[in-house]
């Protein structure tokens, strides 16, 4: 590619500076793109990044860590042919606004990073060029996204719906969602020199890692709390999106431990995060994702039933003995009567409001970021009003047809998993995929956009990839036009 970038016109392969200049320009650029493209597939990649996000919360530097992030995520896209690698560090980046979730104006400084960031994106697909292409997901994003747009459109006025945070869930959930599909599928047809399912895994679980070291830096920092609260969990208030990673990454650890069992540490970690979020929601999701982890390891033999049954008992004898009071100690500021949930909690107002909002608006519903029941809910900065339940927020917000977008994707979804479910894999993405369900029937869950739509976006066009679903070039969508590209050849297999 960076041949054809480089070729010389007729006239500048005259003899002369320019020629030169081009020829070393070429050498030089190519030998960038090949450092890069080895330090990707190096064992030094992830602890490098992992370095790079503890030492920013260590050192309370937020934003310079979300900046070099950036910047290195934007370095990959440059000088990488492969789009994977800018993934990881991109993805740390958006976990580091977690310690500053009731504040988020104080990334504002990296918005010019992210300008650059586009224009590498931009730049990536100048110097390697892929064609577009879609699978199954595409029509379910498609319909989606129309549904995001229309939300609202009969209740809304034009100034309401032209604001930045209307603009950022609508299009950032519709639209955006749909390009970043159509971006990762591309790629991932495009065959790799290595395991792209292993190197998928691993992004996953260094993304989890990433939140379970943002879980302990706010520990660390509300540690005079824990003993006023006589060793209750604080109030954080990003403790509903940490639970969300912590529960999607959870099930990498399951799949690496496959290839090492040594997977199982930071499994181990992330589990005990969850518990130290204080997000009941992380409490119970994660418990139903440790148990189908337990299933996992045996259907696929990464341990024997005989041992597994001698390490649930020995846990179980555990948690009788010593965890079950600890839990309750951790978890006794969230408790109302001893239960974890009351019937006097806002979110059952909301979940009435929703119906409310659906009858009165059956069509598109009140719209995505309408701010009419603020007074039953107010979020942080920077985010819109939830209902916080996935069902009620498409009804309330998009009408019937939010819910017939989302039925179809998630129908197609489904259908990809049950096609995929002897796949260790896909396995592994069927039970993070539904974590992400799970927490988004109590909370925003997939309803913000960067990074939890994002990730259930790359995560079926994995899906799609590993069972083998036709990625049909783009153009040939067109009415009346064919377009042949070769097939794969045996090299790129």
């Amino acid at each position: 590619m960076f041949r054809q970038l480089f070729d010389a016109s007729s006239l500048e392969r005259a003899r002369g500076l320019w020629r030169f200049a081009r020829r070393r320009g070429y050498r030089a650029v190519s030998r960038m793109a090949e450092v890069t493209e080895s330090f990707w597939l190096s064992g030094g990649y992830f602890p490098a990044l992992l370095g790079v996000f503890i030492l920013a919360l260590a050192a309370d530097r937020q934003v310079a860590g979300a900046a070099v992030l950036i910047g290195t995520a934007t370095w990959f896209l440059a000088a990488c042919p492969d789009f994977l690698a800018a993934v990881c560090p991109l993805t740390l980046a958006i976990l580091l606004a977690g310690p500053e979730y009731e504040d988020l104006t104080v990334f504002l400084p990296c918005i010019p990073l992210l300008c650059a960031f586009i224009a590498a994106l931009i730049l990536h697909f100048f110097i390697w060029p892929v064609h577009f292409r879609l699978g199954t997901s595409w029509r379910g994003l498609a319909l989606v996204s129309v549904a995001t747009v229309m939300s609202g459109c009969d209740v809304l006025s034009l100034n309401s719906r032209t604001t930045p945070l209307m603009i950022y869930y609508t299009l950032g959930l519709g639209l955006g969602m749909l390009a970043l599909y159509v971006i990762f599928r591309s790629q991932l047809f495009e065959r790799k020199q290595y395991d792209v399912q292993v190197r998928f895994a691993q992004i996953w679980l260094v993304v989890g890692l990433g939140m379970a070291a943002v879980v302990a830096a706010l520990c660390i920092r509300h540690w005079d709390e824990f003993a006023a609260l006589a060793g209750a969990v604080p109030k954080f208030k990003c403790r509903n999106f940490c639970a969300t990673v912590l529960v999607t990454t959870l099930p990498a650890a399951f799949y690496l431990s496959r290839r090492s069992r040594w997977y199982a540490v930071p499994g181990v970690l992330i589990a005990a995060a969850m518990l130290f979020t204080g997000s009941r929601s992380a409490l119970v999701f994660g418990t139903v994702l440790l148990a189908l982890g337990c299933v996992y390891m045996v259907r696929f033999r990464v341990i024997s039933r005989s041992t597994m049954t001698v390490l649930l008992m020995m846990a179980g004898a555990f948690l009788l003995c010593f965890g079950l009071e600890n839990i309750k100690v951790l978890y006794q500021s969230r408790l109302t009567g001893g239960h974890l949930i009351s019937g006097s909690e806002e979110r059952w107002a909301l979940l009435a409001q929703s119906v409310v909002d659906f009858l009165d608006h059956p069509a598109f519903g009140v719209g995505l970021g309408n701010t009419a029941n603020s007074y039953l809910f107010t979020g942080v900065p920077g985010s819109m009003f939830f209902y916080h339940n996935m069902p009620a927020q498409i009804a309330g917000s998009m009408g019937v047809l939010g819910v017939a977008a989302y039925g179809r994707l998630i129908n197609d979804r489904v259908a990809l998993l049950w096609q995929g479910r002897r796949d260790p894999f896909v396995a592994m993405l069927a039970m993070s995929y539904l974590g992400m369900l799970m927490v988004s029937m109590t909370n925003p869950g997939e309803f913000c956009p960067f990074p939890n739509a994002a990730m259930m976006v790359m995560l079926f066009a994995m899906v799609e990839d590993a069972v083998g679903d036709v990625a049909v070039p783009a153009e040939q969508l067109i009415p009346g036009r064919t377009v042949r590209y070769p097939a794969r050849t045996a090299a790129n297999k």
